[in-house]
């Protein structure tokens, strides 16, 4: 049986590279910048689950 791909690494990295270029954007427009303050948390929050979480379940069981 094949485990069907999730592509959560893939949408968190597609979501840091909006969030780079929201703070790049940011430098130009005000609102920009205050947008991507705004997103930083859940952006890295995301990103910190799909890839810490992945690592973590992938090991499996026996390592604890």
């Amino acid at each position: 049986m094949t485990e069907r791909k999730t592509y959560k690494r893939e949408t968190a990295g597609v979501m840091l590279v909006f969030l780079m270029g929201a703070h790049v954007w940011g430098v130009f427009d005000p609102q920009a910048a205050q947008m991507a303050n705004f997103m930083t948390l859940p952006v890295f929050t995301f990103a910190g689950g799909a890839f810490a979480l992945d690592a973590v379940f992938k090991q499996g069981p026996q390592s604890r």
